[in-house]
């Protein structure tokens, strides 16, 4: 008998210790987004205080991609890709806070046909993106104005390729 009344007892403390870790992992969520929030806002408001410097990166897209760079000091704050399909274009915005990724923001313009093409193409479909990441891990995904559920494939497609787009402009700049 009193064996298993510890056996409950440990069953019921093992429980509350897992209960008070989900609580905690989604009441921090909020909590961590709005944090996020407010440095994608300030990092904005700062941008004319930045040094900013701009490049041409090869490997991104066929049609081309323009990286701007934000910077204080040795640190990068932001960069804004410009990048050129045959159907379509798009623009990336990342914040940085010290060395990791916070929040990325894309949108991207699908054509109706080549950018070759005569007529020149429409746009007819714009898809927006912003990915919230803490610790190099999307917390948060939204694709145009829906919250994609956590680990599922669209979510961990934005996660990665942003995170992705992230490294290769991160790779291609250079701070003297």
């Amino acid at each position: 008998m009193a064996a298993g009344l510890i056996d409950m007892k440990i069953v019921f403390v093992l429980t509350l210790i897992f209960a008070g870790f989900s609580l905690s992992g989604s009441s921090q969520t909020p909590a961590t987004i709005s944090s996020i929030r407010s440095e994608v806002n300030l990092i904005n408001r700062s941008g004319p205080r930045y040094r900013t410097s701009a490049r041409d990166v090869e490997g991104v897209t066929l049609e081309g991609t323009r990286a701007t760079y934000f910077t204080s000091g040795k640190e990068l704050k932001k960069i804004v890709g410009r990048m050129y399909g045959e159907t379509f274009r798009a623009t990336a915005e990342l914040f940085y806070s010290g060395e990791e990724l916070i929040f990325a923001f894309q949108r991207l313009e699908k054509y109706d046909t080549q950018i070759a093409m005569d007529p020149p193409p429409k746009v007819t479909s714009v898809i927006e993106t912003r990915v919230y990441y803490s610790g190099g891990k999307a917390i948060r995904v939204i694709e145009g104005g829906k919250t994609l559920p956590a680990r599922s494939a669209d979510f961990v497609g934005a996660e990665e390729g942003l995170l992705d787009l992230s490294n290769t402009l991160r790779a291609a700049m250079s701070i003297p």
